[in-house]
């Protein structure tokens, strides 16, 4: 009777302890199982005539808070793939986007592409990368349903999802995240900008009107979608303050990841 009775209380203890231990790796919210996809997630949001802004590689001090200051004008939430590094050196930033609504999701701990690594290592990279980036960002992920995962430059591999699906928390994501607007720099035969790609257009010193006119472009012909942008660059600020009410103009809505119907995507 008392060996039952214990072993009864041993059972009832380790289920506390995990659920416990889920509760504290994760976040306070209620997230469920998702799985990390094998390859990265394409044509997201297109067709809708709803836009969905995406931020990488800040918070930037100088950038990051302009561009809230954008989105708090226009009544729009956005989502941030935050370089957790980057997170850990802008609290103030990091507080604001969550205090205004927005999502935070995981752009990894130091922007490292997980391409061309090491046989011995590439294991403890991925976790590093993905995991312990989640550890440092997971405070200011209340905003959002999910957990969100944009891989650098676009490097992922099938095996890294069988790894991380088989943590507690590395499960919760939805993931890799690409887009629908904003990965490119094309011109037609008359010189004009059908795609742009912030980052490749500062680059190219291509002026914030042309720019700006290749992602319109792009957001009309595709009727909305999920867009890249950067908050690492003032230039990039300024074409969102152009943007929006242009978008808007055109009979866009605005939404968020949270919006994607991602169970039918499985």
């Amino acid at each position: 009777m008392k060996t039952t009775l214990l072993a009864a209380l041993l059972v009832l203890s380790a289920n506390s302890y995990a659920d416990f231990s889920q509760k504290i790796i994760g976040s306070e919210t209620d997230v469920q199982d998702k799985d990390f996809n094998r390859g990265n997630m394409e044509r997201l949001h297109r067709g809708h005539n709803e836009i969905i802004l995406t931020f990488d590689d800040g918070p930037t001090p100088g950038v990051t808070n302009k561009v809230l200051d954008i989105l708090k004008e226009n009544d729009v939430k956005a989502t941030f793939f935050v370089i957790a590094n980057n997170a850990k050196e802008q609290p103030a930033l990091m507080k604001r986007i969550l205090s205004e609504g927005h999502i935070v999701a995981n752009h990894s701990l130091s922007h490292h592409a997980l391409k061309d690594l090491s046989f011995f290592s590439w294991k403890k990279t991925v976790k590093k990368e993905i995991l312990d980036a989640h550890a440092i960002l997971a405070p200011y992920m209340k905003n959002g349903k999910n957990f969100y995962y944009r891989a650098p430059e676009g490097a992922w591999d099938n095996k890294f999802a069988d790894l991380v699906n088989q943590d507690p928390v590395g499960r919760q994501y939805i993931g890799p995240i690409l887009w629908d607007i904003g990965g490119s720099v094309t011109q037609n035969d008359a010189g004009q900008y059908t795609q742009a790609a912030d980052w490749a257009c500062w680059s190219k010193k291509i002026t914030v009107e042309d720019c700006l006119a290749g992602y319109l472009n792009e957001s009309k012909k595709n009727k909305g979608g999920v867009v890249l942008m950067h908050d690492l660059r003032p230039q990039s600020a300024e074409m969102l303050a152009k943007y929006i009410p242009a978008l808007k103009e055109a009979g866009m809505n605005f939404k968020t990841l949270d919006d994607i119907d991602w169970d039918s995507r499985k």
